[in-house]
């Protein structure tokens, strides 16, 4: 019995992740792994140089705020499910819910400690896909149009939708400013290969609390898109077979982005840093596309602007039963009413999901620290806030154990956990910033895995290593020149 609810929680969980952030990994806090420069661009790198092919990094997750196995099934003594149960289901969701998932895929990356800084080169693949929903949606497909009797109770049903898929390639520089301030940067060219989003669609449904008759009233219902296909057939969707896939379209948007970071060392024990990420944007001029569906006067069935509905009448009911073609001829017409209409775009541009990171840190001694940290991450969808508070074990300059906890608006319970060592050279580590996930994934609002192997020069060096190197070297310019002299 428990095996069929764990088979059933896995499959809801399956279809609730194809339906859909700022990726907040226990490795941004990892003092010996290279990857937490992604996080803060100035974070200080310890070992001189790395590289890692294809397997270096691997990041994906799936953001859920409310859709949960256990609020829509009612279960026996047992734990069987027993009963589909959305009137319960409905009453756990939130005014707005999201759905979102992301992969973040290293195809190359690289490191290496020049006199005066670090230089870092990375190629990554990037994806996310984010949906948000109102609760009013889900309401009217569970209980239909009686729960929204009434103007003043109307069923306001708003979508969003959100995909992009691109490459992304990092140039980065890092340096010490001074003994106590580290700053780095991060430039980024980009290539997109698909993206999709739609603007806020918004249907406000009323019913008539005497007749029962419903008025639909549409606004914004509006999509762009770009894809290596063309979508469009003068003013029309192009009808499928009629497109061809040119695999060259798939390297025809560009785009630019930068992160920048700073850290600064308060005394040995305390410090803070800051961070902005992915500021920039992509131009998407290949197929770009916008697609909009308008409702039109189509017969009888429009007023003013709506489509109001009260019901077949006798003449209706007639003819389907007693014409043939009839019923069809009834659902054809309905498409004078929505009418969707489709243009080429010359380009059209969208921003990064730009996240911003503040934290401070204290290290109760070298090898423990303690970090508090506040995010503004970006779903796709807007702006969402993060607070984490994270403990960092890390010692010999090879070996990362690191605990987090995150809070976010309707969600916590994430307890995030990362381990990351250096064996002679190879580096691996894994973590996820939410290891709950994993034993109930259908009742979770996070599930996320990030796991990855480098290659390690071997030889490290700790910032205040360096800040002596450049004094000492500061001090010696003075004697060669009156050497030369």
């Amino acid at each position: 019995m428990k095996q069929i609810r764990f088979y059933i929680a896995l499959i809801f969980a399956s279809v609730m992740t194809t339906s859909a952030m700022a990726q907040l990994s226990p490795v941004d806090f990892m003092r010996n792994n290279p990857r937490a420069v992604f996080a803060n661009p100035a974070t200080y790198t310890v070992d001189n140089g790395y590289f890692d092919l294809a397997l270096g990094g691997i990041n994906f997750g799936l953001i859920n705020t409310s859709l949960k196995y256990d609020q829509f099934f009612q279960f026996d003594d047992q734990g069987y499910p027993k009963i589909l149960d959305l009137n319960k289901g409905v009453e756990s969701l939130r005014k707005m819910n999201y759905l979102n998932t992301y992969v973040n895929v290293d195809v190359f990356n690289c490191g290496l400690r020049t006199k005066h800084g670090y230089l870092t080169y990375a190629h990554r693949f990037r994806e996310y896909e984010s949906m948000s929903y109102s609760k009013d949606l889900i309401q009217l497909l569970a209980q239909g149009n009686g729960s929204f009797l009434g103007e003043d109770n109307a069923a306001n049903i708003n979508i969003r939708l959100a995909a992009r898929a691109f490459q992304e390639f990092d140039f980065g520089y890092q340096m010490s400013l001074m003994e106590q301030l580290n700053v780095g940067v991060r430039f980024k060219f980009l290539m997109g290969f698909i993206d999709l989003r739609s603007e806020n669609m918004n249907i406000k449904v009323v019913t008539d609390p005497n007749t029962y008759a419903l008025t639909i009233t549409p606004e914004n219902l509006s999509f762009k898109s770009t894809i290596p296909i063309n979508l469009v057939s003068g003013d029309t969707l192009a009808m499928p077979g009629s497109v061809r896939f040119d695999p060259a379209t798939l390297f025809k948007n560009y785009g630019t982005g930068i992160d920048l970071g700073a850290e600064y060392r308060i005394n040995d024990q305390w410090g803070v840093a800051a961070a902005i990420n992915d500021l920039g944007f992509i131009v998407w001029n290949n197929y770009a596309a916008e697609l909009k569906a308008e409702l039109k006067d189509g017969g009888s069935f429009y007023n003013d602007g709506s489509f109001t509905f009260s019901g077949l009448n006798s003449d209706h009911v007639n003819g389907m039963m007693n014409t043939e073609g009839y019923t069809q001829s009834l659902l054809d017409s309905l498409k004078n009413y929505y009418q969707i209409s489709a243009k080429n775009l010359s380009k059209y541009t969208t921003g990064l999901n730009t996240n911003m990171m503040v934290r401070g840190y204290y290290d109760l001694t070298p090898e423990h620290r303690f970090t508090a940290q506040l995010m503004g991450y970006n779903l796709g969808l807007g702006m969402k806030p993060a607070f984490t508070l994270a403990y960092n074990g890390a010692f010999n300059d090879r070996y990362d154990v690191v605990a987090t906890y995150t809070m976010m608006p309707g969600s916590f319970d994430n307890i995030g956990i990362g381990l990351s060592a250096n064996f002679g050279g190879v580096l691996l580590y894994m973590a996820t910033n939410n290891f709950l996930g994993f034993f109930n994934p259908a009742n979770r609002t996070q599930l996320n895995a990030q796991f990855g192997i480098s290659f390690t020069s071997g030889q490290t060096v700790d910032r205040s290593e360096m800040i002596i190197l450049k004094d000492k070297e500061a001090e010696a310019e003075p004697e060669v020149i009156e050497t030369l002299e």
